[in-house]
């Protein structure tokens, strides 16, 4: 729906991105994808340890932090990014609405390790907090819904940028936006390993827990990139997804976004998902497969 829309009014005139913004379009996936990777684990695994929340809040905060950087570097200009959060008479600009939905899920995570705060700080084991309880615990609640929600949209809302150019027909076409979303998801899941990194091995059933996720979102991620290809229709998109898969980003393409990022982890996971330096590996060709796929719908 939101490459629907966005193709109503496009940009005529835009100039191509520049690196900052390349940059930033292909990696926000990451703070998105790893807010509801925890959130599933959350909910997946409500009395493990809450360690994962924590330092996985912190790290979207970072990362957003950063993302809102690149944009005011990029700007030039930073009142013109203050600008951006402060005026709310241009909802048709897209960029102006993903710099409102960084403030509004930073706000949000500022909340939340608040909350998160005040558990490990009234318990006396800080790696598993007490449960939230009264009031706490429905703002808990609310808290954690509208970090999905806000993540949801940061995940897919740089296809409704790019649909609106000339720059990347690819993002016009009706499988960008759900392969912006399995992307984010992926990396998310991919970050989580990273994340644990110092922990001690976790319980078996979080490992398979974990493995058939990432499996069946390979499986999804297979899947849409195929029906994508082929639904294509005669038009800039057309040209820019042949040079994706038989001219001059075709081995970047099959090399790496394949390759690495959707063959090797699924072997990996396959074969020896029971082992630490398997997981990380996949994980690590994840995040690498993902961002080239992420990079050459934005630049083809």
């Amino acid at each position: 729906m939101l490459t629907t829309l966005a193709q109503v009014a496009p940009i005529p005139h835009a100039a191509p991105w520049g690196a900052l913004l390349t940059a930033y379009f292909t990696l926000i996936g990451i703070p998105s994808g790893l807010t509801l990777a925890t959130w599933w684990h959350r909910s997946r695994f409500p009395t493990a340890s809450l360690a994962l929340d924590w330092r996985a809040t912190w790290l979207c905060l970072a990362l957003l932090s950063g993302a809102g950087l690149l944009l005011t570097i990029d700007l030039g200009r930073p009142e013109r990014f203050f600008l951006m959060l402060t005026r709310f008479g241009n909802w048709d600009s897209p960029i102006s609405l993903g710099a409102k939905i960084i403030a509004v899920k930073s706000f949000l995570l500022a909340v939340a390790l608040y909350l998160l705060w005040r558990r490990r700080t009234a318990s006396k084991d800080a790696a598993a907090p007490l449960p939230a309880r009264g009031t706490a615990k429905y703002l808990d609640s609310t808290v954690v819904w509208l970090l999905g929600v806000s993540s949801v949209a940061l995940a897919v809302y740089p296809v409704a940028v790019l649909a609106r150019t000339w720059v990347s027909p690819l993002a016009s076409t009706s499988g960008s936006a759900l392969i912006y979303l399995v992307t984010s998801l992926l990396m998310g899941l991919a970050a989580v390993q990273f994340v644990q990194l110092g922990d001690k091995e976790a319980p078996g059933r979080h490992v398979v827990a974990h493995r058939q996720v990432t499996l069946v979102l390979l499986m999804t991620y297979a899947a849409t990139l195929a029906f994508t290809a082929v639904s294509v229709p005669n038009g800039p998109a057309k040209q820019a997804l042949d040079a994706v898969l038989t001219g001059e980003w075709a081995p970047l393409f099959y090399v790496v976004g394949v390759g690495v990022g959707l063959v090797a982890p699924a072997l990996l996971l396959a074969l020896g998902a029971s082992r630490r330096w398997a997981r990380l590996s996949a994980a690590g060709t994840v995040l690498a497969g993902t961002a080239i796929v992420r990079y050459l719908i934005f630049t083809a």
